[in-house]
This record gives C-alpha cells, sequence and structure tokens, in this order.
C-alpha cells in the first residue's frame, strides 16, 4: 500500500499510519520490531547506510493492537534533513523472522523557515 507523507524539515513530529493487513485485521503481534527508513532512492544496500532517516521500534511501544495504528515521533535532529523528496517504507519485522512492508510511498521533507539552534 502506498502513502505519501510530509514533514517539516527540523521539526518534532508525530506520525501516524494505519498497518493492517490486507485481510484488515492488526499485522503485528507482541515481540515485534518495526522499522521506517527513509532514503534519496530505492538501493540494494542491506545495510541502509544512505538513509536519511532510519528508525527501529518495538512494536507494542507504536502500537495499538485495538485498531492496528502505528503512531511514532520522528525528532527534530532526525528531521533535520536537506529539505527534498525521499521514498520511505515501514516494515515489520516478526519475531519468527518474517518481513512485512506495512507501507512504502514518497517522503517530502518541506523546507523550514527558522534554523538557528538547530542540534
Amino acid at each position: 500500500m502506498a502513502k505519501n507523507l510530509t514533514i517539516v524539515r527540523a521539526n518534532t513530529q508525530t506520525v501516524t499510519l494505519n498497518a493492517k493487513d490486507a485481510s484488515h485485521s492488526s499485522a503485528i503481534g507482541p515481540g515485534d520490531r518495526i522499522y521506517f527508513t527513509a532514503k534519496p532512492a530505492y538501493d540494494d544496500d542491506t545495510t541502509d547506510s544512505l538513509a536519511v532517516i532510519a528508525k527501529t521500534m518495538d512494536a507494542d511501544e507504536v502500537l495499538d493492537p485495538s485498531t492496528g495504528i502505528v503512531t511514532f515521533t520522528i525528532t527534530a535532529a532526525e528531521a533535520n534533513v536537506p529539505a527534498a523528496k525521499y521514498v520511505y517504507d515501514l516494515v515489520l519485522k516478526q519475531s519468527d523472522g518474517d518481513r512485512i512492508t506495512l507501507l512504502q510511498g514518497k517522503l517530502t521533507v518541506g523546507p523550514a523557515v527558522t534554523l538557528r539552534e538547530i542540534s
């Protein structure tokens, strides 16, 4: 499923995404990890070294199991990347080793006017 996101450079932002699988039941179980990765372009680098944003989260900390909604924060420091268009995905790695791409799409990082005191 594709969903485009827009954030503002160097701003703390909450991201809320629907992570239900095709059967409309929660695709995430206890002990699972969620990865959010944004890069300039698709590549074959298994280390994700070109990622401008790379978050690893415990599913039980960012998931509402009754709705399948994943909510997490991108910090100002994490969002302090050049304003541009990137590709992203939200991947579930289940405790049994299975990987499921829950969402992917384009991430637009918009420019910020005030940039002083960015850490």
